[in-house]
């Protein structure tokens, strides 16, 4: 129980102070070298921390190439957007919902259905928002397109004439530049990852798709981290009640209690320091986040999230999005759009949390066991 609590210092420790400084870093990889401040953890098991990044990065390039190839190519990309954006609610509404119904809440039944049954119930809700935003929502998702490239018109126009036009402050990327005809004669292997314009109302209609993905992303988040976060506290928790730490968790009351507690420690964090990371994920890394990119980076992380979560393999949230920026941005426009800098503080300090997490575990474990 002291070691538990030593480890929960050092992560808590380590996560204030990075999340100050707007550096995305991960509680549970750090949790687990705040464990080994105190009890010797085989490092084999952090093996998904490596790889996560890589699996998010590459399932949120792939959705950035389908969309850039049936939508962005084509000559009337706000058309073709109108056309492909119910498929693409489809697609993700049934993720998010399948990982909802499968093997999930016993006190409503879910987990007594089978895969093909959560499936059919999930694709079946999927289909009938792709019926609803391709038949009755369909001239409301133009107009509303419309109307938010007008806002944004109108809006830069007043900052232009206002003279409050901010510059960026990262120097070592920028959009590049981008010509129709000489892509058309590119190699396939060149053509493939040359980047492409984006028309600004082409975007607005992926703005609604991007506030589903957000809220499938939440929910993974809310699925992974929180469960990740409390398990410790639970730890702590049931030692203190049963004197030991491992059971049946999910079937006490105060599990639940615990886990509502977690939830709004994430909110609170989300509300005090969490803005600082969210401005450097989307603005210090990549250039020009749009709507388009935003949607295959939240689509990526969180259907990487939510099965790895259903597997059962244990992985940070925080470095699947990381990731799958870092991915679509190279895949948007190579490497000129990426500021390498930014990433490469953000890796220096990821390796760096493990051992002073651990330390801060040990000095506090140690000075729990002699003056407790």
């Amino acid at each position: 129980m002291l070691g538990q609590t030593g480890a929960m210092a050092g992560v808590a420790a380590f996560m204030i102070v990075s999340s100050v400084y707007k550096i995305p870093c991960l509680c549970y990889a750090r949790y687990r070298w705040g464990l080994l401040g105190f009890l010797a953890i085989p490092p084999r098991k952090l093996i998904s921390w490596f790889i996560s990044p890589l699996i998010a990065g590459f399932f949120a390039s792939s959705f950035y190439l389908i969309i850039k190839y049936s939508v962005l190519l084509r000559k009337d990309t706000f058309k073709w957007a109108l056309i492909m954006c119910p498929i693409f609610m489809c697609f993700t509404i049934t993720v998010n919902l399948f990982a909802c119904i499968f093997d999930g809440s016993k006190y409503i039944g879910f987990d007594k259905l089978n895969w093909w049954q959560a499936g059919l119930i999930s694709f079946g809700t999927g289909c009938v928002a792709c019926f609803l935003l391709s038949f009755p929502l369909k001239g409301w998702l133009r107009n509303r397109a419309h109307r938010l490239y007008n806002e944004e018109i109108a809006k830069n126009q007043r900052k232009l004439e206002q003279g409050k036009i901010k510059k960026s402050k990262i120097t070592d990327m920028h959009a590049p530049t981008v010509d129709m005809e000489k892509i058309k004669d590119l190699p396939w292997y060149k053509y493939l990852y040359t980047a492409v314009p984006e028309e600004r109302l082409t975007t607005k209609v992926f703005n609604a798709l991007q506030i589903v993905s957000s809220s499938l992303l939440s929910f993974s988040h809310g699925a992974n981290d929180t469960a990740n976060t409390v398990g410790p506290l639970l730890a702590v928790w049931m030692t203190y009640q049963t004197g030991y730490a491992f059971g049946a968790a999910e079937t006490r009351d105060d599990s639940q209690v615990l886990l509502a507690f977690g939830a709004v420690a994430m909110i609170v964090g989300f509300l005090t320091l969490g803005h600082r990371t969210i401005k450097l994920i989307a603005k210090e890394i990549t250039v020009d986040m749009s709507p388009v990119s935003g949607f295959s980076i939240e689509l990526g992380t969180a259907f990487t999230v939510l099965v790895c979560v259903k597997i059962g393999i244990p992985i940070s949230s925080t470095h699947c999005a990381v990731g799958a920026v870092l991915f679509v941005g190279m895949t948007k426009s190579t490497t000129e759009g990426v500021s390498f800098k930014t990433f490469k503080k953000i890796v220096i300090v990821w390796l760096l949390c493990f051992p002073i997490s651990a330390l801060i575990s040990l000095i506090v474990t140690m000075l729990l066991v002699q003056f407790v």
